[in-house]
């Protein structure tokens, strides 16, 4: 999924944080004269999973909780989040993209969620709800800081039909994916550049590489995180097999400047690429007239199984005015009904794993020829990485997209890539 960089969070808004913390927090029904009202601050949009028939029904089992829903958008919540919190307008919980969780919980700006629930969620152990990859993306200094709502693990997308006709066998190792790459795409005009059918080399952020570098057996940082680890034989391997996509005419490279993917899934430019299971909506809304044409496989790996790993979490302020309330309710959310309502609302994939084994969610698909993807998904969740829990992963993350471009571009052979943003890296972790 897109990514966003936090806007100058400093340490005088941890200081305020804190301070807010220790003070508490006010609101209806504090005294006794009624009931709570928790804010709701959501980066979901128009087809969210917090919908008003879903807050109707919680207010409905919780008479002395009222939900104020406050909608926001994913492009600028991380900024609205950090001022609300370090002005002392603190929502009681917030959807979070876990790619922001790195940040925000090294800065120690959310709850102790252990501590909140006992280690409980709706009657049994949180590690009962929860693959093992999830359990440790949720977790920052031994407790929890976030309870994951939806989850992104990646899949490899397939026309399956071209492969039919073709004859492609789904790969499952690096090898196979590049052979099958080579027989799907297409020059349709004989310029040596695939333009129909093509796996589609997403240039500019770390979800797509990084996965790669975990296939390969790299990490991103060292085991106590305070150097890059990236630049190392693993890292070389990924980048250069990642590059040579495009190099051998199989791959485009998919940049801000090309738009939105759905548009080369549409026009057939692209026949192949790897993201995770919210794409699944994208395609049926955004392209219905490729229904039964569509597929999803496990990633082909080298070394390892591997993915990043996001999604959204749920999380609750230092700050947040009532936290115990707020636990309520992410409670609430996380219940079977409303995480099947993650895919049947939102059509992204719930992360707890009875809502994975749901009817709905194992049901087959039509779209994706009868095949039930969802369990690839799950899989890949299984043995996924979250990225690293440092206060300057914002600015990390962007070098490494910037080094992942600057190959694909053309502008900088791997190794020198890697080089010098191992430097720009070690040179964040140091300041």
């Amino acid at each position: 999924m897109k990514r966003s960089m936090l806007r100058g969070f400093a340490l005088a808004g941890v200081l305020v944080l804190t301070a807010a913390a220790c003070t508490g927090g006010g609101g209806d029904g504090d005294e006794g004269n009624g009931p709570v009202t928790i804010t709701v601050l959501d980066y979901y949009g128009e087809a969210t999973p917090f919908s008003k028939d879903v807050i109707d029904r919680f207010e409905a089992d919780h008479p002395d909780i009222k939900v104020k829903y406050e909608a926001g958008d994913w492009d600028t919540m991380h900024e609205k989040f950090t001022v609300r919190v370090s002005g002392g307008d603190s929502p009681d919980v917030a959807t979070m993209d876990m790619t922001w969780i790195p940040t925000f919980a090294s800065k120690q700006i959310f709850a102790d969620l252990s501590d909140l629930s006992g280690g409980q969620l709706n009657g049994s152990a949180i590690e009962d709800h929860y693959q093992p990859g999830a359990i440790e993306a949720m977790t920052f200094d031994g407790h929890y800081v976030t309870m994951m709502f939806d989850f992104d693990a990646y899949g490899l997308y397939y026309r399956a039909d071209q492969f039919e006709a073709k004859g492609i066998d789904v790969p499952t190792t690096w090898d196979e994916f590049r052979d099958a790459a080579k027989k799907l795409a297409e020059d349709t005009d004989g310029d040596g550049v695939c333009d129909k059918y093509c796996f589609e080399v997403y240039g500019n952020d770390c979800f797509h590489w990084c996965q790669l570098l975990f296939q390969a057996g790299g990490s991103i940082l060292n085991e106590d995180n305070t150097a890059a680890a990236f630049n190392s034989p693993a890292g070389l391997k990924s980048l250069e097999f990642y590059k040579s996509f495009i190099d051998d005419g199989s791959g485009i490279y998919w940049g801000d400047a090309q738009g939105e993917p759905i548009r080369g899934i549409k026009d057939e430019r692209l026949g192949m690429f790897l993201d995770g299971p919210y794409y699944m909506g994208l395609l049926k809304s955004g392209a219905p007239d490729l229904k039964g044409k569509w597929a999803v496989a496990p990633p082909p790996v080298d070394v390892e199984p591997g993915s990043y790993l996001g999604g959204t979490g749920l999380s609750i302020p230092v700050n947040a005015p009532h936290p115990d309330q707020a636990w309520t309710f992410i409670q609430y959310m996380l219940e079977q009904q409303q995480q099947v309502g993650v895919f049947t609302l939102a059509g992204a994939a719930p992360a707890t794993t009875a809502a994975l084994q749901s009817p709905e969610l194992t049901k087959p698909d039509p779209y994706f020829g009868g095949e039930a993807p969802f369990g690839v998904f799950k899989d890949s969740m299984a043995t996924a990485t979250h990225f690293p829990y440092v206060e300057q992963w914002d600015p990390i993350d962007t070098d490494i997209g910037n080094m992942v471009q600057s190959v694909m571009l053309g502008k900088a052979t791997p190794q020198e890539a890697l080089d010098t943003y191992e430097a720009k890296v070690n040179e964040e972790l140091a300041g």
